[in-house]
Parts: C-alpha cells; sequence; structure tokens
C-alpha cells in the first residue's frame, strides 16, 4: 500500500524567529531554549497551530475558513512637502473612484495592528538579546584579563 507524503510544515518558536519542521523538534527547541516559559507553553493545546500560522501568517485562515484575500494597497502619490525642499512626504490618493467598505478598512487596520504587535514583540526580543550580549561582552573582556593574569602567575612558577 503506497503511503501519502505530507507537506513538511514550518513551526516557528513563539519566543524567537527559529523554525523547526517537526511538532517534536519545536518542542525540544523551546524547552532548551526557552526553558523558563517551557511549562507554560507546553500547556497551550493549540501551541503546534499558532506555530503553524505564525511561520506562514499569508496561509492563515480567517473566521469563515477561508484564506483571505490580499488587497492592494491605496495608491500613494510622493509630493514635495515644501517648495526646495529634498524631503518627500507619500499622499493617499482616492481609489480610482471605487469607495473602500467599512469591512475593508477594518481588516486593514487589524493587519496593521497584528503586524504591529509582531514587530514589537521582535523588537523587544532582539533588544534584550543585544543587552544579554553585551553583557557577555563585559564578563568576556574580565575574564580574558583574568587568564592573562594567571598565565603570568603560571609562568612565574615555572620560569
Amino acid at each position: 500500500m503506497p503511503t501519502h507524503k505530507l507537506k513538511p510544515q514550518k513551526l516557528q518558536c513563539p519566543f524567537c524567529s527559529s523554525i523547526s519542521m517537526r511538532g517534536t523538534g519545536l518542542s525540544a527547541h523551546v524547552r532548551g531554549h526557552h526553558a523558563k516559559k517551557y511549562a507554560k507553553w507546553n500547556k497551550n493545546p493549540n501551541r503546534i497551530i499558532e506555530a503553524a500560522a505564525a511561520a506562514s501568517p499569508q496561509e492563515e485562515l480567517n473566521s469563515n475558513g477561508r484564506i483571505p484575500s490580499l488587497r492592494s494597497p491605496a495608491p500613494v502619490e510622493i509630493v514635495t512637502a515644501a517648495a526646495g525642499a529634498s524631503r518627500q512626504q507619500p499622499r493617499i490618493l482616492p481609489n480610482g473612484g471605487k469607495q473602500g467598505t467599512q469591512s475593508d478598512v477594518n481588516d486593514a487596520l487589524a493587519m496593521l495592528q497584528k503586524a504591529h504587535k509582531q514587530l514589537s514583540t521582535r523588537k523587544q526580543m532582539i533588544e534584550s538579546e543585544l543587552a544579554r550580549i553585551e553583557g557577555l561582552r563585559g564578563e568576556h573582556e574580565s575574564v580574558a584579563k583574568q587568564v592573562v593574569a594567571l598565565d603570568d602567575a603560571l609562568k612565574a612558577f615555572h620560569g
């Protein structure tokens, strides 16, 4: 009997940008790299579904079970901010005589809010990692100085 291969699934860690192709790999990653958050995350019955949605947000289903269509953004015209100024500001133009529905506006706003939330979260994660790296750099300098001092002390005993 032929076996059917499933399409590999991409799963994104909810705490960093790491991607795994299997649920067990994601679970091992979270357990190893985000140990403090693992217990709470592991209790979430939707953790794999959420990880799959985070890895491929364009495939995320909306409330009626359909993949949302991407609407093209409103046309933008670049105009000079002031006479002789080199900076330009975007100005939204009318949508070719078509009126956008309130639903379209709400969908666009929801997408912008979601993108903002995801990017803000990622920014905070990056900032915390950078702070940790700076701390490690300081510790590295201190340890390096101590190693040099111990090397000198060892040379004094052997020399």
